[in-house]
């Protein structure tokens, strides 16, 4: 067999008039402008969408170094980096519902939420976080956002896990309650319907250690978690 690149086929050639000639030509001409528009039609959304990608990711709100995110407020913090998640919180930002307790991480009554996990906050370095930090005093807020309430209504409106302490009458001394209210948040978004199983389990097998209330109002806890979950459903 012979070694030769084999030649594009001769075209016939075409017996009609020219002005058919003419018309062929002027199609492929349409075809062609045609397929070149869409590519660049394709080409310009691929690059909006890569371009609102790009926007959607540098639009997320990052926490400067040296600051925290509590509360939906960034705050510098002027404490060393090993300090407590607590005392900031407490001695630098003014905010009193996590109490000391044991110091050790082991009773609750420090807890807060970091993201949507509940957090022992004194045995937190505050420069460990990553996410935001939410209180007691910042549930109505963070609940206001979740169901996109008006001003006026957010300005009214707590929590269902507050007003579902409130209706039980859960407190006795109050000293935990604060750190309860933050694991039954914390409960309630990984399971919205729980069983009283599941949330006596909650807190008393969620790490590190489980919530204590020296008063023992635990029944009253279960029922309002439970009335809680009846009002959000």
């Amino acid at each position: 067999m012979d070694d030769q690149t084999e030649g594009p086929a001769a075209q016939p050639s075409s017996s009609g008039s020219g002005g058919d000639t003419s018309q062929a030509d002027s199609r492929r001409r349409a075809k062609v402008a045609g397929g070149i528009g869409a590519a660049v039609v394709v080409a310009a959304g691929a690059a909006i969408g890569a371009t609102e990608l790009v926007r959607s990711r540098t639009s997320t709100p990052e926490i400067p170094k040296g600051s925290i995110l509590v509360n939906g407020v960034t705050h510098r913090v002027r404490s060393a980096p090993d300090t407590p998640l607590l005392y900031v919180l407490r001695d630098e930002l003014g905010l009193h519902s996590p109490k000391f307790g044991c110091g050790l991480g082991q009773c609750g009554a420090c807890a807060v939420l970091v993201g949507d996990k509940e957090t022992r906050a004194c045995v937190t370095a505050w420069t460990s976080l990553k996410g935001e930090v939410t209180t007691l005093e910042g549930l109505p807020a963070r609940w206001a956002k979740q169901q996109s309430l008006s001003e006026a209504a957010a300005a009214t409106t707590l929590h269902p896990v507050q007003q579902a302490w409130i209706d039980q009458q859960v407190p006795q001394c109050g000293y935990c309650q604060s750190g309860m209210m933050v694991m039954a948040v914390d409960l309630l978004t990984r399971n919205a319907s729980p069983t009283e199983a599941q949330i006596r389990d909650a807190f008393t097998n969620t790490p590190p250690s489980p919530h204590l209330c020296r008063c023992g109002t635990y029944m009253s806890i279960i029922a309002a978690v439970q009335r809680a979950a009846n009002s959000m459903a």
